[in-house]
């Protein structure tokens, strides 16, 4: 009787022990994050496991603490946070979860972030002269950047920039300044890029560049900044 009740407890304490948690793991994260201004940065999808069920894990962006959600029952952890701010260009971030009262339960993922933005060089330049334009941010690599040049509201014409490259979306392209118009209306101008054939107010991820067209001075020309 006696060997029979420490075999029954033995398959009792056999069932009952907890499985030995797997290593914590997090989904891979896109190439490249936008950053439009401090308040307007893209979300990184978080979706982890392997996590002491109802424990604290904090979730970290380059070493920063943003927020400290519970795993659930089943060790995984699921939500979003905002990639860091960048003021300029691109660079590397990390994301990491590490549960808070076992540091053992690691996991770290890297990313890049970029700032949404479009420059023309040089700043000033005549209607009719070639300058560069630079653009990063435009992160669908299947689409090509558009520019469409708006005036009092209205779009009067649309150019192909071309397709964006690299992780971060990047474009550089030389042309005309006005490649559509000799000599375009006075005023101010705004050129807004995106991906869209189409000028579309409401585009998701779009840059405005602002073109003031002076009177015509010396030789007839109108200049712009």
């Amino acid at each position: 009787m006696l060997l029979r009740a420490l075999l029954a407890g033995a398959a009792v304490a056999t069932l009952t022990a907890a499985p030995a948690s797997a290593a914590p793991s997090l989904n891979e994260l896109g190439r490249c994050y936008i950053a439009a201004t401090p308040d307007q940065r893209e979300y990184v999808t978080i979706i982890g496991s392997g996590f002491t069920a109802a424990k604290p894990v904090g979730i970290y962006v380059d070493d920063i603490l943003q927020m400290t959600p519970l795993a659930e029952y089943s060790g995984a952890l699921s939500g979003s946070v905002q990639a860091p701010w960048i003021e300029e260009g691109q660079r590397v971030f990390s994301l990491r979860l590490t549960e808070q009262e076992n540091t053992n339960n690691t996991v770290t993922a890297f990313s890049k972030v970029t700032r949404l933005s479009v420059e023309q060089v040089p700043a000033s330049a005549r209607t009719g002269d070639r300058v560069r334009f630079r653009g990063r941010g435009f992160t669908d690599l299947t689409r090509p950047v558009y520019a469409h040049y708006v005036f009092q509201g209205r779009s009067r014409s649309t150019v192909r920039v071309g397709m964006p490259r690299g992780d971060c979306g990047l474009f550089s392209i030389r042309r005309k300044q006005f490649p559509f118009k000799k000599n375009p209306r006075v005023g101010a101008w705004t050129i807004w890029f995106d991906q869209e054939p189409a000028y579309n107010p409401q585009a998701a991820v779009r840059v405005p560049l602002t073109i003031k067209v002076r009177p015509r001075i010396k030789r007839g020309q109108a200049r712009a900044r």
